[in-house]
């Protein structure tokens, strides 16, 4: 699962950039949009999964930036602290969502459209059968292993993101991975996941 995240070297030139949209520098603004909107589209379509509310919740977590550039303490990288922003949005949004949501015996009943174990055989594509297989992990499960394989986040790059403990983020990524592990083997395939 190759990262989309773009890493140049440590950091220091996206510290520079928003450092520059700190002093109200469009052109800096623009760069950092560039370089952040791909990665921030995947992660928040993961969350989200709603084109619109993803385009609002970006375009929100990009003039918080642009609003907050000058409070950033460097405790943790630029990313990290743009993909916080962006998680607490669409957490925020998600909330608001919820309360119309269906409850859980409710949504047991609906049939499940993901492909068979067959015709992902057939297809032979398993980057397609690991997404919908990720579309059933819980909420905060989906998030952290997309943070982990898809952004390449460490363990507390995650943590700073999310606002949660290091260790936390160990528990939920070894219970998504073993739930990925039972899914994967309902579907047919085995040893994926460790």
């Amino acid at each position: 699962m190759a990262g989309s995240r773009g890493k140049s070297g440590d950091g220091s030139a996206e510290v520079a950039l928003l450092q520059r949209v700190a002093a109200g520098d469009r052109n800096a603004f623009a760069e950092l949009y560039r370089r952040l909107q791909r990665p921030l589209f995947g992660y928040l379509m993961k969350l989200v999964r709603e084109r619109d509310m993803v385009e609002d919740v970006l375009n929100e977590t990009m003039m918080e930036v642009w609003r907050q550039a000058a409070r950033f303490e460097g405790r943790s990288s630029v990313n990290t602290w743009v993909f916080s922003i962006a998680h607490h949005r669409a957490v925020s949004r998600l909330r608001k969502r919820r309360e119309s949501a269906l409850d859980e015996e409710q949504a047991n009943t609906i049939e499940d459209g993901a492909p068979t174990p067959d015709e992902n055989a057939m297809t032979g594509d398993m980057s397609r059968l690991l997404a919908g297989l990720m579309e059933q992990l819980s909420f905060e499960h989906r998030e952290i292993l997309h943070l982990a394989y898809y952004q390449e986040f460490s363990v507390q790059e995650i943590a700073d993101a999310l606002d949660l403990p290091a260790n936390t983020v160990k528990t939920r990524m070894f219970y998504a991975r073993q739930r990925l592990k039972v899914l994967l083997e309902k579907s047919g395939v085995e040893g994926m996941v460790a």
